[in-house]
Order: C-alpha cells, then sequence, then structure tokens
C-alpha cells in the first residue's frame, strides 16, 4: 500500500469514529491526518524525481561508457596488435636538480638536447657526447 493510500485510511477511520473536531484532541488528530497526507504526497514526488535521475544517471553512465570505449579503441585497438602507439617512443626518466621532480621524456624531447622543467622552470641541458664512444 502507497504512503497516500494509508493516510487516507487513517484519515478515513478518524471520520469512521466520528471523532468530535470541536475538542481539542479532535482538532490534533484532524491536524496529524492532514499533515500525513501532504507528508505522504511529498515523499512520493521525491520518489518519482529519484526515480527519474537514476534513469537519467544510468543512461548518462552507459553514454559515457560508450565514448570511453571509443576513445580508447583509437590506442589500444586490440590486445593482440603488436602496433600500440606508445611502442614506438622510448621514454626516458630525469630528476630535476632543483626541486627533485621526476620529469618523464620522449625521444623528441631528448633529442632536442634542453628543455625546462614543468614544476620549477630550471632549464636542463642533456649532453650524451660520451655515449658516442664504445669502450
Amino acid at each position: 500500500m502507497e504512503l497516500s493510500n494509508k493516510a487516507a485510511y487513517i484519515k478515513g477511520l478518524m471520520e469512521g469514529m466520528k471523532i468530535d473536531e470541536s475538542t481539542d484532541q479532535g482538532k490534533v488528530l484532524k491536524a496529524m491526518a492532514e499533515l500525513m497526507e501532504e507528508m505522504a504526497k511529498a515523499i512520493e514526488d521525491v520518489t518519482v524525481l529519484a526515480d527519474e535521475t537514476v534513469d537519467v544517471v544510468d543512461s548518462l553512465s552507459d553514454d559515457l561508457s560508450d565514448l570511453e570505449d571509443d576513445f580508447y579503441e583509437e590506442y589500444y585497438d586490440d590486445e593482440d596488435d603488436d602496433d600500440d602507439v606508445f611502442d614506438d617512443d622510448t621514454l626516458y626518466e630525469c630528476v630535476c636538480p632543483s626541486c627533485g621532480e621526476t620529469i618523464v621524456m620522449d625521444d623528441k624531447m631528448v633529442e632536442n638536447g634542453s628543455i625546462e622543467c614543468p614544476n620549477c622552470g630550471e632549464s636542463l641541458e642533456f649532453d650524451f657526447s660520451d655515449d658516442d664512444t664504445e669502450e
């Protein structure tokens, strides 16, 4: 039984008992019955809105999941493929001597010979002249 039906049932019981509404107790009981009806209606309205909100959130979640699948599918086409977008670039890490922050760089950044630390702005230079000679 819905709340509004229960409130109407209680109100009907009170009317059936022929409670004298001119007494203080009768006035209180009548006011309580009316309050219960209003509260039941408000709760049912909120329940309807909550159900609608859940439906919208579920729909948005499904749409977001589809977008994620489409977006990541470009980069990770198949797990069996060896042609990942990120396989072509070797990544390097270096620690900024000024702030101690670890910086991740790709081949292109290293080939430039220098970069600015994204954390503190310090200019970092790379010298690979010693690496070219073999022992």
